[in-house]
């Protein structure tokens, strides 16, 4: 039987390759993702093994709590603690260290702001030996108040070198100083994408308001004790709320975070290629559907000459096992090659993404060898099982095209499914707010379209089955209407691929409809002033620049952490108490402003309903830095659009917890009179040279900026989704073929009886564009009652407005039926070109 596989696909090499081609891709997506993910994961592990080679032992303050959101965040410690830990015995030398907020700007001006990694200021530490792999590429150590050392990454962006001056942004305010040197980490040029801005620790301390501060302590040990040993003679000597860790222990830890949080990054994309793998399984079934039928009376003889059932079902096995094997294969390596083409993608949208050489991991090959494997053989066993009853007897009958009715149970089930799960959805578009049941009905509503499929394709047959007798349309229709499973199983490989697609449009056309109801609800400021791109806050100091003015009546400042609300993590907002009912509209359903200040906290009712509380009650929040404070609630408020929680706190309090000054946003309210344009122009012009990364915006602006975020994101998601349709335009393709191979004396007597190559060619590639029109609008219908459904599922985040963008459904169509006509060039070409004689003698 190992041969009969082997000579077997061999001999059909088209369908064999367009198989393979089907999985590998699902299975190049799955291994990519992990490619990536540990490929990041190493350049994290290398990064911080690098920074605390050389360091024994290092202090810091003990973070109350670490999560994704908060990544250990802790207080400064007094810098006099530096000599506490020195005067142990068994060190050797220990240096204190501070980071913090520094912007760099180019020489036209301009931030250097990496997407999705930090712009630091921080230290340079004297003692080289705890320097670790950070080294200086050009130039020295800065000494003094005027001096800067950039990251040679950071350098090349901006177009310094040493000699220049660079102007820095910090928490207050933009200084001037001369670059003496440019530093690299190991191999890399920065800091995992990271900008830094050094400088000696005095002037560190004195930039990032850390005076009399350090953020931790390292310690090089002098070799009489290990450094666990150390560890804990050090630790003995620390107050109750500062921690000792080993270097490896704080390189590992650091690691671990990161880690975590490339947890989720895997898992969404992990999501796209459990789509793309679904695609392939119909392609696979579809594919050995159609040869297990074609092969009855092959099969029906080895039957004849003594071939046992098992053996018939061992053959098929290893025909999917060989597929699966080599899909495999290729797609490990094409997963490889796809890591690099996703990190292209997140870069393209402002997403850097750190990287070393490619990992690929003993669990990546095994769990692409799974996958590949495994999808293949469970996509097969159905039509193996089938092969298996073929009769002996079929041996003596002519071989026929592949077909069969529907059955009455078959019909029952798929109607009741589909009719099920679109009331599922109906439900839920009447009622909002049920994302599980939303996601519930649209996969019975998709089984049920799955096992009805056939019913449709005999429907779209029978509407295509129109205009004279012979034309192209109507023998396409027909050949269609003659094997119905095998076109529904054709067309609901692309089916899946739009549905997620078109829902994901849906649901985007709706939040970008509701952005400015999310925007301008409860806001009554003129102006909102934010971080340009992904920067995360800007200076306090340009809320001081609005005070100034005349033009402006007044400025609320707004900073965001991460904390535990009643143990559970949350967003916490702060805002200045004086000057709220000016730029928001709160809508107070409880007590008043006029009660909000230190020690209480205006809560939504969304979030007062979840802890039972009213005003006046108690609420305890964890702050990671310093634990666990009591605030009394000071008013239940309706409208959290404008500042995005639920949970606001005065700045006052929010500067007792939290280091960092940063503004989250500025609300602005001009001063009575003043022309808006006038004021938002003088303001941008205030902010121009020394504040740069700073985008000053009216409503309608930020709601604009808002949906071309939006825009951006659906973009990537349309992008990944893409390659499952390219699975199922691969399955359209090896359908065609199938069925070329198997219509070769139909095609055969068509051309005797006077049809045209340009005829044959035709009909084919009408087949095609009928199978993907049956997918393409059973994919954009289901898609787009689910997108409806998920957008009436989030309407407590801010989506009441829902809208479908028919134009770009009906782009979706059109191009669905170009596809399916491009996928028709080989299959109808081959056709085209059958051997009369040869076809009519065909058995």
């Amino acid at each position: 039987m190992v041969k009969h596989a082997l000579r077997s696909l061999i001999a059909h090499k088209v369908r064999f390759l367009l198989t393979v081609a089907a999985v590998t891709i699902g299975v190049a997506f799955v291994a990519g993702t992990f490619v990536l993910s540990d490929t990041m994961g190493k350049a994290f592990d290398q990064l911080y093994a690098g920074l605390t080679k050389g360091v024994d032992v290092t202090v810091k303050a003990k973070a109350a709590y670490t999560d994704l959101s908060t990544q250990g965040q802790t207080r400064p410690l007094d810098e006099r603690l530096v000599q506490d830990v020195a005067a142990v015995p068994g060190v050797s030398a220990a240096q204190g260290g501070v980071t913090g907020y520094a912007l760099v700007l180019d020489k036209f001006g301009k931030p250097i702001q990496p997407g999705g990694a930090p712009t630091l200021g921080s230290s340079i530490g004297a003692d080289r030996r705890l320097a670790g792999d950070f080294s200086f590429r050009a130039g020295r150590a800065p000494s003094g108040d005027r001096e800067v050392v950039l990251d040679a990454g950071t350098a090349r962006k901006a177009g310094y070198h040493v000699g220049d001056t660079a102007r820095v942004v910090f928490q207050d305010g933009t200084r001037s100083f001369t670059v003496v040197g440019t530093v690299g980490f190991g191999q890399t040029d920065s800091l995992a994408g990271a900008t830094l801005a050094g400088f000696d620790l005095p002037t560190a301390q004195h930039l990032l308001g850390k005076v009399g501060k350090v953020d931790g302590i390292d310690v090089l040990g002098d070799g009489t004790l290990t450094p666990e040993q150390l560890r804990a003679a050090v630790e003995a000597r620390l107050p109750a709320e500062v921690q000792a860790q080993t270097g490896s222990e704080a390189a590992s830890e650091s690691s671990k975070a990161v880690r975590d949080g490339l947890g989720i990054f895997t898992k969404v994309l992990l999501v796209f290629a459990a789509v793309s793998l679904l695609v392939g399984s119909f392609v696979i079934w579809n594919t050995f559907n159609v040869i297990v039928a074609q092969r009855r009376r092959e099969t029906a003889l080895m039957r004849a000459v003594g071939a046992t059932r098992a053996q018939v079902l061992t053959g098929i096995v290893l025909e999917a096992l060989i597929v699966g094997m080599v899909s495999s294969l290729l797609g490990l390596l094409a997963g490889v090659g796809l890591a690099v083409g996703i990190r292209a993608l997140l870069s393209a949208i402002g997403i850097d993404v750190p990287t070393t050489s490619a990992a690929v991991e003993p669990r990546t090959v095994l769990v692409a060898l799974i996958v590949g494997v495994v999808v293949t053989l469970v996509a097969a066993v159905v039509p193996a099982l089938a092969a298996t009853r073929v009769a002996p007897v079929e041996a003596l009958r002519e071989a026929q095209a592949v077909g069969g009715g529907i059955g009455r149970r078959r019909t029952v089930i798929g109607t009741v499914s589909l009719a099920l799960g679109l009331g599922g959805l109906a439900f839920c578009i009447a009622s909002g707010g049920q994302p599980q049941l939303t996601a519930l009905s649209a996969l019975l509503a998709f089984a049920g379209l799955v096992i009805a499929g056939p019913l449709l394709a005999r429907g779209v047959a029978t509407l295509a089955d129109r205009g004279r007798r012979g034309s192209g349309w109507r023998l396409a229709a027909r050949n269609v209407g003659r094997s119905p499973q095998r076109a529904a199983a054709t067309a609901l490989a692309l089916t899946i691929g739009l549905t997620v697609v078109t829902a994901v449009t849906v649901t985007a056309a709706s939040t970008k409809a509701s952005v400015a109801d999310i925007v301008n609800e409860g806001n009554r400021s003129d102006l909102i002033l934010k971080a340009a791109g992904q920067g995360a806050g800007f200076s306090p100091a340009v809320a001081d620049v609005l005070r100034q003015r005349d033009d402006v009546k007044t400025v609320v400042q707004m900073r965001w952490t991460g904390a535990k609300v009643h143990d559970a993590s949350a967003a916490v907002a702060a805002l200045d108490t004086a000057g709220i009912e000016d730029v928001a509209e709160l809508g107070l359903q409880q007590g008043g402003l006029s009660d909000f200040r230190d020690g209480t906290m205006l809560v939504s009712s969304k979030e007062a309903t979840k802890l039972g509380v009213t005003s006046g009650a108690k609420i305890t929040v964890q702050f990671p830095e310093t634990g666990t404070h009591t605030f009394r609630v000071a008013g239940i408020f309706e409208h959290d659009s404008l500042i995005g929680t639920g949970y606001v706190i005065p700045l006052t309090d929010f500067a007792r917890n939290v280091t960092s000054t940063l503004d989250e946003a500025v609300l602005v309210r001009d001063a009575p009179g003043a022309d808006p344009a006038a004021v938002q122009a003088g303001i941008e012009k205030a902010l121009a040279t020394d504040y740069p990364n700073v985008q000053v915006q009216n409503g309608s602006q930020l709601t604009e900026e808002s949906q071309k975020s939006i825009d951006q994101l659906l973009g990537m998601v349309t992008a990944l989704l893409l390659l499952a349709v390219i699975v199922a335009i691969l399955g359209i393709v090896n359908t065609l073929v199938l069925s070329v191979v198997e219509r070769t004396r139909e095609l055969g007597l068509m051309r005797a009886v006077g049809a045209t190559r340009r005829q044959v060619r035709t009909v084919v590639r009408r087949e095609s564009i009928l199978m993907s029109l049956l997918g393409a609008v059973t994919g954009i219908a289901l898609g787009t009652v689910t997108g409806v459904a998920l957008s009436r599922a989030m309407v407590e985040n801010g989506i009441r407005t829902i809208s479908v963008p028919v134009p770009t459904l009906v782009v979706y169509i059109v191009v669905a039926a170009a596809v399916g006509a491009l996928a028709a060039i080989g299959p109808a070409r081959r056709a085209s070109r059958v051997d009369v004689l040869k076809a009519v003698t065909v058995e």
